[in-house]
């Protein structure tokens, strides 16, 4: 017998963690769709996220919760973050969390001006998050090293392309499951020129009512056009942390409708 009430999952960000900031405690865009649908609210976010993480852990998630769970209503709720993001796999870390395994996150600039420092070779100061980010490996001569390299390589077609692919395969998964889902990005995805491979699979994903416009659509957008104040980054609101208030509005507004137009509850 399946539980009488949904399961909200959310996974994301720092856009989305609860932790976040002592103001969002119970109180992130999925906390309050799940105490408007009277759900159980399981929330996977983490600081520093990248794409690649949220949708393989998500993957896990769902494939344990439909193991355990066959018949019980899950309404996923999947915020997408900076492709700038990815991750490593570092043999020598703690394994806290069996859907995280060795993978720990990775950013290789963490500023806007990253390529015209790159470009002087001036440092581009990436960063490690997640378990141990402290070790020694990470803090090794060798991470400079791939932040340049990675700076170099880094194309946001790349990214793109394979975060499409990523969804369709993940949306395909969700559908075949009876999961239901909402994916949107946090921060607005760089609108892209046309190209072959990128748009096949745009035009996959653009066709699926679940998923919203990455390049059109973002939730920290919405909330700075909303008039809302950020937390944080109050001289760059479009990518700053918004409280409570927002994250509430962004739920009633945006989100239940949203399922209740593509039929979900």
């Amino acid at each position: 017998m399946s539980p009488d009430f949904p399961l909200i999952y959310c996974n994301g960000d720092s856009y989305s963690n609860p932790l976040f900031h002592p103001a969002l405690d119970k109180k992130t865009f999925a906390e309050y769709v799940g105490n408007a649908l009277n759900g159980f609210v399981l929330n996977q976010s983490i600081n520093g996220s990248c794409n690649r993480r949220i949708v393989r852990t998500s993957l896990y998630d769902m494939i344990e919760q439909r193991r355990v769970n066959p018949n019980q209503k899950i309404i996923l709720l999947l915020n997408l973050t900076f492709e700038i993001r990815s991750d490593l796999w570092v043999d020598d870390i703690k394994v806290e969390r069996e859907q995280e395994s060795h993978f720990v996150g990775h950013q290789f600039a963490e500023i806007d001006t990253w390529k015209e420092k790159l470009l002087k070779g001036k440092p581009i100061y990436g960063r490690a998050t997640g378990a141990k980010r402290e070790s020694d490996m990470l803090s090794s001569r060798f991470l400079p090293k791939l932040n340049h390299g990675k700076a170099f390589f880094y194309s946001p077609y790349a990214e793109r392309i394979n975060l499409y692919a990523d969804l369709i395969m993940f949306t395909a998964f969700c559908d075949q499951h009876n999961i239901n889902y909402l994916i949107f990005q946090s921060p607005r995805a760089e609108k892209l020129q046309e190209e072959h491979l990128l748009d096949t699979f745009k035009s996959k994903v653009n066709n699926n009512a679940k998923v919203f416009d990455l390049e059109n659509f973002g939730f920290l957008d919405w909330a700075y056009n909303q008039k809302y104040k950020p937390l944080d980054k109050l001289d760059l609101p479009q990518i700053g942390h918004y409280n409570k208030d927002a994250h509430k509005a962004f739920a009633e507004q945006v989100l239940i409708p949203k399922l209740e137009e593509t039929k979900q509850i």
